[in-house]
């Protein structure tokens, strides 16, 4: 089964530009994580995105759980507290 991470991040106000541009500046991580399969970041609110990875396994998903930490250090001056972050075993559908 897969696993799949889901993160909503709540942001300063008027800040979803630039977080935009952080996360497409870091988007080689996600090709240099063990098990990831895909990742999706959606603007869920006036200023919140969510975002959700998808892995080979739930145990890939908490293994990538230090450099997602990382990236969310980063980008900390963004957000107006720690994101929530939760992992899931599920299953993914493509084309």
């Amino acid at each position: 089964m897969a696993g799949i991470s889901k993160t909503v991040v709540s942001l300063h106000p008027g800040k979803l530009e630039e977080v935009s541009k952080f996360i497409d500046s870091r988007s080689n991580l996600v090709t240099e994580i063990d098990g990831m399969i895909g990742l999706a970041v959606a603007v869920t609110g006036e200023d919140e995105i969510t975002i959700i990875g998808v892995y080979e396994s739930s145990k890939a998903a908490q293994a990538a759980s230090d450099t997602v930490q990382k990236v969310f250090y980063d980008m900390a001056s963004l957000m107006t507290s720690s994101p929530d972050r939760g992992v899931y075993s599920g299953v993914w559908f493509s084309k």
